[in-house]
């Protein structure tokens, strides 16, 4: 079996033949040329693993064939080591200075050549190899850029169509993951007495294992609103499941809610999720009330037997709800501060009377509150609003 293919190039045939006559037994395919123009011949018809090229040469000097093979984006990478009979630290920093990988000096000794050759092909096996892994390692890198960009479509697929409306009920959402896929989730499902059940959730960690682990809480929940009941009963029971379903150090912070629109009502449990907004309408159209629904509640999924409180507020024409996961109010500007709950207060304070208008604005207030620097965690953002 043939180690590899080596070009000697050189206008000297006796030099020719005796590198020849070595590599052969040593087990290589051997091109031999008498100058740098015949060498690119020869590479037109067989690519060489390595060269061997004398300095001074007619027609094509060996400089101007490490030139030419070098600068050549398909011969590049060919081992190259130059054959000069003139010595000296300086012809040989100029010669690697060229893009020569090695240097032999005249008069040489066959073994020396030999050993060279060897060195060479011992470093040219370890650069196939490391090409192999690199073309693997982009491979899959093409294949989990393509199922991730699968995973997030499907995702999407997930949330609730726009624009979206319900009895009594207008609302739209800005979904933006911090890795293309991430773990928050919210729906919102019309139901047969004309009110809604509505969630919205923030999965523990980021990327695929959170991603599946928010699909699964959007299924618990859907479930538990086709068996009735309420948010409280929503709560626990999903929380019993996600606390079978997951590992220990794995959670999902929650507010679910029942929005009964013939009520004026909001019935909700807060599971360690950050509260919504309420933006109040005043009577007759006059100055807005802004305020934080209350309580916080225990997370879902970290133990089975965790109490949960159903809380009530006002929920009138006019009114608008705020919905949103952490990552929105965690935003960081250069100095280290957070936006908070107040800095989003503060940007909710006049905002638009339409709904997509209204989470364009408080998307883009915080992108430029975040100095345009990428979240650091998934961001979700739902705006709803209470109609006649």
């Amino acid at each position: 079996m043939q180690k590899g293919v080596v070009l000697v190039v050189d206008d000297e045939a006796p030099i020719r033949d005796i590198l020849s006559f070595y590599l052969k037994r040593a087990g290589y395919q051997v091109l031999l040329a008498e100058n740098g123009r015949t060498a690119l011949e020869e590479m037109g018809k067989l690519q060489p693993d390595l060269i061997l090229s004398d300095l001074r040469m007619p027609e094509m000097a060996g400089d101007e064939l490490c030139q030419a093979v070098k600068g050549n984006p398909k011969t590049r990478d060919t081992f190259f080591v130059l054959v000069s009979a003139l010595d000296g630290m300086s012809t040989r920093i100029g010669g690697l200075n060229l893009g020569a990988d090695d240097m032999i000096s005249k008069p040489f000794h066959a073994q020396e050549v030999m050993a060279k050759v060897e060195s060479a092909f011992r470093i040219i096996g370890m650069q196939k190899e490391i090409k192999r892994q690199n073309l693997e390692l982009t491979r899959f890198q093409e294949r989990m850029t393509a199922e991730l960009s699968l995973a997030a479509r499907l995702q999407l697929g997930l949330l609730p169509p726009l624009p979206g409306q319900a009895p009594g009920l207008r609302y739209t959402h800005r979904y933006l993951p911090a890795e293309g896929i991430g773990g928050d989730i919210y729906t919102l499902i019309p139901l047969p007495d004309q009110s809604a059940a509505f969630l919205i959730a923030d999965v523990s960690g980021h990327g695929v294992t959170a991603a599946l682990i928010s699909a699964m809480v959007k299924t618990f929940f859907e479930s538990q609103v086709r068996l009735g009941h309420g948010p409280l009963a929503w709560a626990q029971a999903m929380n019993r499941d996600l606390a079978r379903s997951t590992l220990s150090e794995q959670f999902a912070t929650a507010f679910l809610a029942r929005l009964d629109p013939s009520g004026n009502t909001l019935h909700f449990v807060s599971a360690g999720h950050p509260a919504p907004l309420r933006i109040h309408q005043g009577a007759g159209g006059g100055r807005k009330h802004l305020s934080i629904l209350g309580g916080k509640g225990f997370m879902l999924g970290i133990d089975e037997s965790l109490p949960f409180t159903e809380q009530s507020c006002p929920f009138e024409p006019g009114d608008r709800l705020v919905f949103y996961t952490d990552g929105l109010v965690e935003a960081e500007r250069e100095d280290r501060q957070f936006l908070g709950e107040q800095g989003l207060l503060e940007i909710c304070v006049d905002l638009p009377g339409d709904a997509e208008q209204a989470a364009d604005h408080i998307i883009e207030k915080v992108i430029a509150f975040n100095s345009s620097v990428p979240f650091a965690d998934d961001v979700t953002l739902v705006v709803l609003d209470r109609t006649n």
